[in-house]
Protein backbone atom coordinates (compact mmCIF):
# COMPACT_ATOMS: atom_id res chain seq x y z
CA UNK A 1 0.00 0.00 0.00
CA UNK A 2 1.25 3.14 -1.00
CA UNK A 3 1.85 6.02 1.93
CA UNK A 4 -1.63 8.84 1.40
CA UNK A 5 -1.04 12.67 1.44
CA UNK A 6 -3.44 13.01 4.15
CA UNK A 7 -3.19 11.95 7.80
CA UNK A 8 -4.78 12.36 11.09
CA UNK A 9 -2.45 13.29 14.06
CA UNK A 10 -2.49 9.61 17.32
CA UNK A 11 -4.30 10.93 19.81
CA UNK A 12 -2.75 9.51 23.09
CA UNK A 13 -5.06 8.09 25.55
CA UNK A 14 -2.98 8.65 29.47
CA UNK A 15 -2.86 4.80 29.82
CA UNK A 16 -1.66 3.65 26.33
CA UNK A 17 2.42 3.48 25.62
CA UNK A 18 3.80 6.30 24.14
CA UNK A 19 4.11 6.15 19.76
CA UNK A 20 7.49 5.83 18.91
CA UNK A 21 6.05 7.53 15.73
CA UNK A 22 3.75 10.00 13.99
CA UNK A 23 4.07 9.13 10.72
CA UNK A 24 4.59 5.94 8.18
CA UNK A 25 7.88 7.57 7.36
CA UNK A 26 8.44 7.14 11.40
CA UNK A 27 7.30 3.68 11.95
CA UNK A 28 9.68 2.20 8.98
CA UNK A 29 12.93 3.80 11.09
CA UNK A 30 11.49 2.70 14.44
CA UNK A 31 11.40 -0.74 12.48
CA UNK A 32 14.78 -0.98 11.20
CA UNK A 33 16.16 -0.71 15.39
CA UNK A 34 13.76 -3.51 16.75
CA UNK A 35 16.14 -6.49 14.82
CA UNK A 36 19.14 -4.88 17.17
CA UNK A 37 17.50 -5.79 20.37
CA UNK A 38 17.12 -9.28 22.23
CA UNK A 39 13.59 -10.90 21.19
CA UNK A 40 12.52 -10.34 24.72
CA UNK A 41 12.92 -6.81 24.03
CA UNK A 42 11.77 -6.91 20.55
CA UNK A 43 8.70 -8.47 21.65
CA UNK A 44 7.70 -5.74 24.39
CA UNK A 45 8.57 -2.93 21.93
CA UNK A 46 6.12 -4.50 19.10
CA UNK A 47 3.01 -4.91 21.20
CA UNK A 48 3.74 -1.89 22.88
CA UNK A 49 3.46 -0.28 19.39
CA UNK A 50 0.44 -1.73 18.19
CA UNK A 51 -1.24 -1.15 21.19
CA UNK A 52 -0.56 2.77 21.36
CA UNK A 53 -1.70 2.24 17.17
CA UNK A 54 -4.58 0.43 18.41
CA UNK A 55 -5.28 3.61 21.03
CA UNK A 56 -4.54 6.02 17.95
CA UNK A 57 -6.52 8.11 15.70
CA UNK A 58 -4.81 7.16 12.67
CA UNK A 59 -7.02 7.69 9.06
CA UNK A 60 -7.54 4.45 7.66
CA UNK A 61 -5.25 3.96 4.44
CA UNK A 62 -2.32 5.58 6.83
CA UNK A 63 -3.36 2.60 9.46
CA UNK A 64 -2.98 0.29 7.08
CA UNK A 65 0.24 1.22 5.96
CA UNK A 66 1.60 1.29 9.30
CA UNK A 67 0.37 -2.38 9.39
CA UNK A 68 1.96 -3.31 6.84
CA UNK A 69 5.86 -1.59 7.87
CA UNK A 70 4.61 -3.43 10.84
CA UNK A 71 4.76 -7.37 8.98
CA UNK A 72 8.08 -7.60 8.55
CA UNK A 73 9.47 -7.47 12.07
CA UNK A 74 6.36 -9.68 13.28
CA UNK A 75 7.65 -12.11 10.93
CA UNK A 76 10.84 -12.05 12.12
CA UNK A 77 9.59 -12.35 15.87
CA UNK A 78 7.41 -15.30 14.71
CA UNK A 79 10.51 -17.19 13.48
CA UNK A 80 12.51 -16.19 16.42
CA UNK A 81 9.55 -16.50 19.00
CA UNK A 82 8.86 -20.35 16.69
CA UNK A 83 12.04 -21.72 18.22
CA UNK A 84 10.96 -21.16 21.59
CA UNK A 85 7.42 -23.66 21.17
CA UNK A 86 7.08 -25.25 17.74
CA UNK A 87 6.43 -28.34 18.66
CA UNK A 88 7.36 -28.83 21.82
CA UNK A 89 5.83 -31.34 24.37
CA UNK A 90 2.29 -31.31 25.72
CA UNK A 91 1.35 -29.32 28.21
CA UNK A 92 3.83 -26.60 27.42
CA UNK A 93 6.62 -25.44 29.94
CA UNK A 94 6.49 -21.91 30.94
CA UNK A 95 9.16 -20.54 28.34
CA UNK A 96 7.23 -22.44 25.96
CA UNK A 97 3.62 -21.53 26.55
CA UNK A 98 5.08 -17.86 27.33
CA UNK A 99 6.66 -17.96 23.30
CA UNK A 100 3.58 -19.60 22.30
CA UNK A 101 1.02 -16.86 24.09
CA UNK A 102 3.51 -14.21 22.51
CA UNK A 103 3.14 -15.47 18.91
CA UNK A 104 -0.38 -15.36 18.98
CA UNK A 105 -0.41 -12.30 20.50
CA UNK A 106 1.60 -10.34 18.38
CA UNK A 107 -0.31 -11.72 15.10
CA UNK A 108 -3.83 -10.42 17.00
CA UNK A 109 -2.15 -6.98 17.64
CA UNK A 110 -1.31 -6.84 14.05
CA UNK A 111 -4.71 -8.30 12.59
CA UNK A 112 -6.35 -5.33 14.83
CA UNK A 113 -4.94 -3.06 12.93
CA UNK A 114 -6.79 -4.04 10.03
CA UNK A 115 -9.90 -4.78 11.88
CA UNK A 116 -9.58 -0.94 12.08
CA UNK A 117 -9.87 -0.28 8.54
CA UNK A 118 -13.04 -2.77 7.77
CA UNK A 119 -16.03 -0.42 8.80
CA UNK A 120 -14.27 2.69 6.97
CA UNK A 121 -13.87 0.29 4.09
CA UNK A 122 -17.56 -0.58 3.96
CA UNK A 123 -18.65 2.81 4.49
CA UNK A 124 -16.95 3.44 1.50
CA UNK A 125 -13.87 5.63 2.68
CA UNK A 126 -12.02 6.89 -1.18
CA UNK A 127 -8.69 6.47 -0.16
CA UNK A 128 -9.46 2.68 0.59
CA UNK A 129 -10.82 2.10 -2.79
CA UNK A 130 -7.55 1.43 -4.66
CA UNK A 131 -6.55 -1.11 -2.04
CA UNK A 132 -9.71 -2.94 -0.55
CA UNK A 133 -8.11 -6.33 -2.23
CA UNK A 134 -4.86 -5.75 -0.68
CA UNK A 135 -6.15 -4.64 2.50
CA UNK A 136 -8.40 -7.83 2.99
CA UNK A 137 -6.02 -10.11 1.68
CA UNK A 138 -3.57 -8.75 4.65
CA UNK A 139 -6.20 -9.45 7.01
CA UNK A 140 -6.61 -12.73 5.76
CA UNK A 141 -2.61 -13.42 5.36
CA UNK A 142 -2.81 -12.61 9.20
CA UNK A 143 -5.55 -14.81 9.99
CA UNK A 144 -3.57 -17.72 7.87
CA UNK A 145 -0.78 -16.79 9.94
CA UNK A 146 -3.12 -17.70 13.31
CA UNK A 147 -3.56 -20.74 12.21
CA UNK A 148 -0.08 -21.95 11.40
CA UNK A 149 1.15 -20.49 14.98
CA UNK A 150 -2.00 -23.18 16.83
CA UNK A 151 -0.37 -25.84 14.54
CA UNK A 152 3.45 -25.07 15.39
CA UNK A 153 1.86 -24.70 18.98
CA UNK A 154 -0.03 -28.31 18.64
CA UNK A 155 -3.02 -26.02 19.89
CA UNK A 156 -6.09 -26.03 17.92
CA UNK A 157 -7.10 -22.41 16.67
CA UNK A 158 -10.10 -21.38 18.71
CA UNK A 159 -13.59 -20.67 16.84
CA UNK A 160 -12.80 -17.01 17.00
CA UNK A 161 -9.95 -17.27 14.72
CA UNK A 162 -12.32 -18.79 11.76
CA UNK A 163 -15.15 -16.35 12.28
CA UNK A 164 -12.68 -13.43 12.19
CA UNK A 165 -10.78 -15.27 9.21
CA UNK A 166 -14.38 -16.27 7.38
CA UNK A 167 -15.70 -12.67 8.21
CA UNK A 168 -12.95 -10.89 6.03
CA UNK A 169 -13.57 -13.30 3.32
CA UNK A 170 -17.32 -12.66 3.22
CA UNK A 171 -16.07 -8.97 2.95
CA UNK A 172 -14.17 -9.47 -0.17
CA UNK A 173 -16.99 -11.07 -1.26
CA UNK A 174 -19.26 -8.09 -1.09
CA UNK A 175 -16.69 -5.61 -2.35
CA UNK A 176 -16.28 -8.09 -5.07
CA UNK A 177 -12.17 -8.38 -4.75
CA UNK A 178 -12.02 -12.02 -4.11
CA UNK A 179 -10.17 -12.79 -7.14
CA UNK A 180 -7.97 -9.77 -7.86
CA UNK A 181 -4.12 -10.12 -7.65
CA UNK A 182 -2.57 -8.12 -5.21
CA UNK A 183 1.26 -8.44 -4.53
CA UNK A 184 3.35 -9.16 -1.39
CA UNK A 185 7.45 -8.89 -1.20
CA UNK A 186 7.36 -10.75 2.04
CA UNK A 187 6.11 -13.83 0.01
CA UNK A 188 8.24 -14.21 -3.08
CA UNK A 189 7.52 -17.83 -3.35
CA UNK A 190 3.26 -17.35 -3.33
CA UNK A 191 1.86 -17.62 -6.95
CA UNK A 192 -1.63 -15.97 -7.65
CA UNK A 193 -2.06 -14.13 -4.45
CA UNK A 194 -5.57 -12.96 -3.63
CA UNK A 195 -8.53 -13.19 -1.42
CA UNK A 196 -9.90 -16.50 -2.41
CA UNK A 197 -6.46 -17.93 -2.69
CA UNK A 198 -5.31 -17.05 1.10
CA UNK A 199 -8.21 -17.91 2.73
CA UNK A 200 -8.07 -21.61 0.95
CA UNK A 201 -4.43 -20.98 1.99
CA UNK A 202 -5.81 -21.48 5.77
CA UNK A 203 -8.73 -23.27 5.09
CA UNK A 204 -5.91 -26.01 3.19
CA UNK A 205 -3.29 -25.90 6.31
CA UNK A 206 -5.35 -26.92 9.13
CA UNK A 207 -7.69 -29.84 6.79
CA UNK A 208 -3.95 -30.83 6.55
CA UNK A 209 -3.89 -31.96 10.04
CA UNK A 210 -0.45 -29.93 11.17
CA UNK A 211 -1.37 -31.56 14.75
CA UNK A 212 -0.17 -35.04 13.01
CA UNK A 213 2.92 -32.78 11.03
CA UNK A 214 6.50 -32.41 12.50
CA UNK A 215 7.21 -28.71 12.50
CA UNK A 216 9.58 -29.09 9.16
CA UNK A 217 6.52 -30.87 7.63
CA UNK A 218 4.23 -28.13 8.61
CA UNK A 219 6.30 -25.42 7.69
CA UNK A 220 7.20 -27.01 4.05
CA UNK A 221 3.67 -27.84 3.22
CA UNK A 222 2.95 -23.85 4.63
CA UNK A 223 5.51 -22.78 1.55
CA UNK A 224 3.44 -25.29 -0.42
CA UNK A 225 0.10 -23.91 -0.37
CA UNK A 226 1.88 -20.36 -1.11
CA UNK A 227 1.87 -21.60 -4.52
CA UNK A 228 -1.40 -24.67 -4.42
CA UNK A 229 -3.56 -22.78 -2.66
CA UNK A 230 -5.20 -21.07 -5.97
CA UNK A 231 -5.99 -24.08 -7.43
CA UNK A 232 -9.32 -24.78 -5.15
CA UNK A 233 -11.88 -21.62 -5.44
CA UNK A 234 -14.96 -21.26 -2.60
CA UNK A 235 -18.41 -21.24 -4.84
CA UNK A 236 -21.07 -19.73 -3.54
CA UNK A 237 -23.25 -22.55 -5.04
CA UNK A 238 -23.02 -26.55 -5.73
CA UNK A 239 -21.33 -28.19 -8.50
CA UNK A 240 -21.49 -31.00 -10.80
CA UNK A 241 -18.62 -33.39 -9.63
CA UNK A 242 -17.70 -37.23 -9.32
CA UNK A 243 -15.11 -36.13 -6.93
CA UNK A 244 -14.61 -34.92 -3.27
CA UNK A 245 -16.18 -31.43 -1.85
CA UNK A 246 -14.93 -29.35 1.07
CA UNK A 247 -17.53 -27.59 2.64
CA UNK A 248 -17.26 -24.49 5.13
CA UNK A 249 -19.39 -22.49 6.69
CA UNK A 250 -18.63 -18.99 7.09
CA UNK A 251 -20.78 -18.63 10.13
CA UNK A 252 -18.97 -20.78 12.33
CA UNK A 253 -16.50 -21.46 14.16
CA UNK A 254 -14.29 -24.47 11.81
CA UNK A 255 -12.47 -24.80 8.82
CA UNK A 256 -13.22 -27.25 6.19
CA UNK A 257 -15.25 -30.58 5.93
CA UNK A 258 -14.22 -33.11 3.76
CA UNK A 259 -17.47 -34.83 2.25
CA UNK A 260 -18.63 -37.56 -0.43
CA UNK A 261 -21.41 -34.94 -1.40
CA UNK A 262 -22.52 -31.73 -0.20
CA UNK A 263 -24.96 -31.21 2.53
CA UNK A 264 -28.49 -31.02 1.14
CA UNK A 265 -29.16 -28.15 3.06
CA UNK A 266 -27.97 -25.11 0.93
CA UNK A 267 -27.22 -22.30 3.30
CA UNK A 268 -26.17 -18.47 2.33
CA UNK A 269 -23.21 -18.90 4.62
CA UNK A 270 -21.60 -22.89 3.14
CA UNK A 271 -19.27 -22.79 0.75
CA UNK A 272 -17.89 -25.53 -1.75
CA UNK A 273 -14.57 -26.27 -2.72
CA UNK A 274 -13.38 -28.70 -5.11
CA UNK A 275 -9.96 -29.93 -4.28
CA UNK A 276 -9.59 -32.38 -7.47
CA UNK A 277 -7.43 -29.82 -9.31
CA UNK A 278 -5.17 -30.05 -5.98
CA UNK A 279 -5.16 -34.06 -5.82
CA UNK A 280 -4.45 -34.28 -9.77
CA UNK A 281 -1.03 -31.98 -8.50
CA UNK A 282 -0.27 -33.87 -5.81
CA UNK A 283 -0.51 -37.51 -7.05
CA UNK A 284 1.17 -36.42 -10.81
CA UNK A 285 4.32 -35.51 -8.56
CA UNK A 286 4.09 -38.31 -6.08
CA UNK A 287 3.99 -40.70 -8.92
CA UNK A 288 6.97 -38.75 -10.67
CA UNK A 289 9.15 -38.76 -7.46
CA UNK A 290 8.41 -42.62 -7.65
CA UNK A 291 9.96 -42.59 -11.23
CA UNK A 292 12.87 -41.09 -10.19
CA UNK A 293 12.26 -37.56 -9.97
CA UNK A 294 13.81 -35.00 -7.21
CA UNK A 295 12.08 -32.87 -5.27
CA UNK A 296 13.47 -30.10 -7.13
CA UNK A 297 12.77 -30.78 -9.97
CA UNK A 298 9.20 -30.91 -9.20
CA UNK A 299 9.05 -27.01 -7.52
CA UNK A 300 8.96 -28.80 -4.05
CA UNK A 301 12.22 -27.43 -3.24
CA UNK A 302 16.11 -28.25 -2.57
CA UNK A 303 15.62 -28.81 1.05
CA UNK A 304 14.08 -32.30 1.34
CA UNK A 305 14.41 -35.95 -0.34
CA UNK A 306 12.80 -37.78 -2.28
CA UNK A 307 11.73 -40.01 0.41
CA UNK A 308 10.62 -36.96 3.14
CA UNK A 309 8.70 -35.56 -0.29
CA UNK A 310 6.65 -38.98 -0.51
CA UNK A 311 6.23 -38.87 3.01
CA UNK A 312 4.51 -35.38 3.28
CA UNK A 313 2.74 -35.33 -0.16
CA UNK A 314 1.00 -39.04 1.12
CA UNK A 315 0.05 -37.02 4.10
CA UNK A 316 -1.45 -33.95 2.66
CA UNK A 317 -3.11 -36.41 -0.29
CA UNK A 318 -5.05 -38.41 2.70
CA UNK A 319 -6.29 -34.96 4.37
CA UNK A 320 -7.04 -33.22 1.06
CA UNK A 321 -8.65 -36.12 -0.95
CA UNK A 322 -9.83 -39.22 0.96
CA UNK A 323 -12.02 -40.10 3.11
CA UNK A 324 -11.17 -42.70 5.67
CA UNK A 325 -14.48 -45.27 6.16
CA UNK A 326 -15.88 -45.32 9.35
CA UNK A 327 -14.71 -48.06 11.60
CA UNK A 328 -17.07 -49.31 14.66
CA UNK A 329 -14.93 -48.95 17.60
CA UNK A 330 -15.44 -49.28 21.47
CA UNK A 331 -15.37 -46.07 23.37
CA UNK A 332 -13.58 -47.04 26.60
CA UNK A 333 -11.23 -46.32 29.21
CA UNK A 334 -7.31 -47.08 28.56
CA UNK A 335 -4.04 -46.46 30.73
CA UNK A 336 -1.03 -44.70 29.05
CA UNK A 337 2.47 -44.43 30.53
CA UNK A 338 5.28 -42.10 28.57
CA UNK A 339 8.38 -41.73 29.85
CA UNK A 340 10.83 -43.32 26.95
CA UNK A 341 12.32 -47.13 26.98
CA UNK A 342 13.08 -46.93 30.63
CA UNK A 343 9.39 -46.04 31.30
CA UNK A 344 7.92 -48.68 28.78
CA UNK A 345 11.03 -51.22 30.20
CA UNK A 346 9.58 -50.61 33.41
CA UNK A 347 5.88 -50.69 32.68
CA UNK A 348 6.28 -53.97 30.68
CA UNK A 349 8.78 -55.75 32.91
CA UNK A 350 7.42 -54.81 36.05
CA UNK A 351 10.86 -54.06 37.23
CA UNK A 352 13.10 -50.77 36.62
CA UNK A 353 16.65 -51.13 34.99
CA UNK A 354 19.12 -50.33 37.03
CA UNK A 355 22.23 -48.90 34.31
CA UNK A 356 24.66 -49.90 37.00
CA UNK A 357 26.71 -53.24 36.09
CA UNK A 358 25.67 -55.34 38.83
CA UNK A 359 28.30 -58.12 37.44
CA UNK A 360 31.67 -55.69 38.32
CA UNK A 361 34.78 -57.47 36.44
CA UNK A 362 33.62 -61.17 36.45
CA UNK A 363 34.14 -63.81 33.30
CA UNK A 364 30.87 -64.32 31.57
CA UNK A 365 30.33 -67.39 33.69
CA UNK A 366 30.28 -65.43 36.59
CA UNK A 367 28.15 -62.72 35.25
CA UNK A 368 25.43 -65.43 34.19
CA UNK A 369 25.54 -67.25 37.96
CA UNK A 370 24.81 -63.41 39.54
CA UNK A 371 22.04 -62.74 37.09
CA UNK A 372 20.72 -65.86 38.15
CA UNK A 373 20.75 -65.20 41.70
CA UNK A 374 19.52 -61.18 40.68
CA UNK A 375 16.55 -63.06 39.27
CA UNK A 376 15.66 -64.48 42.48
CA UNK A 377 14.70 -61.61 44.43
CA UNK A 378 11.37 -59.56 44.06
CA UNK A 379 13.57 -56.41 45.68
CA UNK A 380 13.43 -53.27 43.35
CA UNK A 381 14.99 -50.24 45.03
CA UNK A 382 13.70 -48.17 42.17
CA UNK A 383 9.58 -48.70 41.89
CA UNK A 384 8.71 -46.06 44.42
CA UNK A 385 10.38 -43.49 42.11
CA UNK A 386 9.52 -44.95 38.90
CA UNK A 387 6.00 -45.07 40.13
CA UNK A 388 5.88 -41.32 40.77
CA UNK A 389 7.88 -40.38 38.04
CA UNK A 390 5.80 -42.91 35.00
CA UNK A 391 2.44 -43.31 36.43
CA UNK A 392 -0.46 -44.46 34.55
CA UNK A 393 -2.87 -41.96 33.06
CA UNK A 394 -6.49 -42.72 32.64
CA UNK A 395 -7.34 -41.45 28.57
CA UNK A 396 -11.03 -41.64 27.16
CA UNK A 397 -11.75 -42.84 23.43
CA UNK A 398 -11.70 -44.65 20.89
CA UNK A 399 -9.46 -48.07 20.62
CA UNK A 400 -8.76 -50.36 18.00
CA UNK A 401 -6.10 -53.21 17.40
CA UNK A 402 -3.46 -50.81 15.59
CA UNK A 403 -4.76 -47.45 16.65
CA UNK A 404 -5.62 -45.12 19.93
CA UNK A 405 -7.33 -42.04 19.48
CA UNK A 406 -7.94 -40.80 23.02
CA UNK A 407 -8.40 -37.57 25.31
CA UNK A 408 -7.33 -36.44 28.38
CA UNK A 409 -9.49 -34.20 30.61
CA UNK A 410 -7.67 -32.32 33.07
CA UNK A 411 -3.77 -32.21 34.59
CA UNK A 412 -1.07 -34.83 33.08
CA UNK A 413 1.86 -35.93 34.89
CA UNK A 414 3.53 -36.75 31.06
CA UNK A 415 4.50 -34.43 28.66
CA UNK A 416 3.31 -35.90 25.05
CA UNK A 417 5.31 -35.15 22.06
CA UNK A 418 4.91 -36.85 18.55
CA UNK A 419 6.70 -39.75 17.43
CA UNK A 420 7.02 -40.41 21.31
CA UNK A 421 6.95 -44.08 22.65
CA UNK A 422 4.05 -44.96 24.51
CA UNK A 423 3.15 -47.75 26.88
CA UNK A 424 -0.94 -48.60 27.13
CA UNK A 425 -2.87 -50.92 29.15
CA UNK A 426 -6.11 -52.21 28.72
CA UNK A 427 -8.44 -54.66 30.94
CA UNK A 428 -6.41 -57.50 29.07
CA UNK A 429 -2.82 -56.30 28.12
CA UNK A 430 0.27 -54.19 28.32
CA UNK A 431 0.90 -53.18 24.41
CA UNK A 432 3.14 -50.65 22.44
CA UNK A 433 3.25 -48.06 20.57
CA UNK A 434 4.13 -44.19 19.49
CA UNK A 435 2.64 -41.39 19.13
CA UNK A 436 0.92 -39.83 16.01
CA UNK A 437 -0.74 -37.01 16.82
CA UNK A 438 -0.91 -34.67 19.94
CA UNK A 439 -3.06 -31.35 20.26
CA UNK A 440 -4.29 -29.45 22.99
CA UNK A 441 -7.71 -27.21 22.11
CA UNK A 442 -9.13 -24.14 24.20
CA UNK A 443 -11.10 -26.08 27.46
CA UNK A 444 -7.05 -27.91 28.15
CA UNK A 445 -8.39 -30.69 26.32
CA UNK A 446 -5.40 -32.77 25.58
CA UNK A 447 -5.81 -35.04 22.67
CA UNK A 448 -3.89 -38.13 21.02
CA UNK A 449 -3.60 -40.56 18.44
CA UNK A 450 -1.52 -43.48 18.91
CA UNK A 451 -0.05 -45.79 16.43
CA UNK A 452 0.36 -49.92 18.23
CA UNK A 453 2.05 -52.41 16.94
CA UNK A 454 0.97 -55.66 17.35
CA UNK A 455 3.72 -57.75 19.16
CA UNK A 456 3.64 -58.48 22.39
CA UNK A 457 6.69 -56.89 24.35
CA UNK A 458 9.16 -58.46 26.03
CA UNK A 459 11.98 -56.62 28.24
CA UNK A 460 15.74 -57.75 28.15
CA UNK A 461 18.73 -55.94 29.50
CA UNK A 462 21.27 -56.33 26.67
CA UNK A 463 25.38 -55.63 26.52
CA UNK A 464 26.86 -55.06 22.97
CA UNK A 465 28.86 -57.72 22.21
CA UNK A 466 32.29 -56.47 22.33
CA UNK A 467 34.68 -58.93 23.89
CA UNK A 468 34.04 -60.75 27.13
CA UNK A 469 35.26 -57.46 29.15
CA UNK A 470 33.52 -54.93 27.19
CA UNK A 471 33.66 -51.52 28.82
CA UNK A 472 29.78 -50.97 27.15
CA UNK A 473 27.26 -50.37 30.18
CA UNK A 474 24.14 -52.64 30.01
CA UNK A 475 20.82 -51.35 28.32
CA UNK A 476 17.21 -51.86 28.60
CA UNK A 477 15.92 -53.49 25.54
CA UNK A 478 12.12 -54.42 24.27
CA UNK A 479 11.46 -57.30 21.91
CA UNK A 480 8.34 -57.38 19.87
CA UNK A 481 7.59 -61.22 19.39
CA UNK A 482 6.44 -62.19 16.17
CA UNK A 483 3.12 -62.18 15.05
CA UNK A 484 0.76 -62.77 11.82
CA UNK A 485 0.84 -59.24 10.53
CA UNK A 486 4.54 -58.49 11.62
CA UNK A 487 8.03 -60.30 12.18
CA UNK A 488 10.06 -59.45 15.79
CA UNK A 489 11.85 -56.32 16.20
CA UNK A 490 13.72 -54.77 19.06
CA UNK A 491 12.95 -51.50 20.35
CA UNK A 492 15.82 -49.73 21.65
CA UNK A 493 17.31 -46.13 22.97
CA UNK A 494 18.04 -43.62 20.68
CA UNK A 495 21.16 -43.92 18.19
CA UNK A 496 21.88 -47.48 18.93
CA UNK A 497 21.82 -48.38 16.11
CA UNK A 498 24.41 -49.77 13.74
CA UNK A 499 24.34 -52.19 11.17
CA UNK A 500 25.63 -55.65 12.19
CA UNK A 501 25.84 -54.71 15.45
CA UNK A 502 25.51 -57.52 18.12
CA UNK A 503 24.02 -57.55 21.55
CA UNK A 504 23.43 -60.58 24.01
CA UNK A 505 20.84 -60.59 26.65
CA UNK A 506 21.65 -60.30 30.22
CA UNK A 507 18.27 -62.40 31.57
CA UNK A 508 18.17 -65.49 33.47
CA UNK A 509 17.86 -67.98 31.48
CA UNK A 510 19.03 -69.18 28.21
CA UNK A 511 21.65 -66.50 26.83
CA UNK A 512 20.21 -64.62 23.29
CA UNK A 513 22.01 -62.96 20.53
CA UNK A 514 20.34 -60.14 18.37
CA UNK A 515 22.01 -59.06 15.67
CA UNK A 516 20.50 -55.51 14.25
CA UNK A 517 19.76 -55.39 10.62
CA UNK A 518 17.50 -52.74 9.74
CA UNK A 519 16.34 -49.29 11.13
CA UNK A 520 12.63 -49.64 10.53
CA UNK A 521 11.83 -46.70 12.53
CA UNK A 522 13.39 -43.84 14.72
CA UNK A 523 11.02 -42.21 17.05
CA UNK A 524 11.77 -38.78 19.18
CA UNK A 525 12.89 -41.00 22.23
CA UNK A 526 14.19 -44.55 20.69
CA UNK A 527 14.53 -46.91 17.92
CA UNK A 528 12.91 -49.96 16.05
CA UNK A 529 15.02 -52.34 14.67
CA UNK A 530 15.03 -55.64 12.58
CA UNK A 531 17.26 -57.83 13.85
CA UNK A 532 18.56 -62.01 13.47
CA UNK A 533 19.37 -64.23 16.26
CA UNK A 534 23.17 -64.79 15.95
CA UNK A 535 24.41 -68.09 16.97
Amino acid sequence: MSEPAARVTPAEPSDAPALAFADVDGAKRWAKTLPLLSVGQAYEQCMGQLRALSASTFAPRERATIAEVMREPAMHLHTELARRYAGKPQPAAEREFDAAEHAIALWQGLWEQYSHCLKPLLEGDADLAGVKAKLLQRGLAVGKQLVLVHGLARRVPPPSVWQELHAYYRIAEMLDCTVQAVSDDLAPQSVGLSCYSTWSHAVLLALADPWAMTVRQIEIADRWLGAWARKVFPYAQQRDTEGLVMVVDLESGAGAALMVSAPAEARDGLRYCYPGKLATSVRGRLKRLAQGASPAELTLGHDLTTEQAITLLSHLDAHWYQIRAPREAQRLTVEMCAGGLPGAYFRVGGRTFDRKDPLGRLTYQGSQHLSTLGALTDYDRNREEAERSWPWERWQGRYEWREASVVRVGGTTHRWFLDQLVTLRDDERTRLGYVTRIALDGDGVLSANVRLWPGSPRVFAVRSLQSAFSEDPPMPLIELVESPEEPASLILPPRTFAPGRQMRSMNAGPERRFKLVKLLQRGADFERVAFEEAP
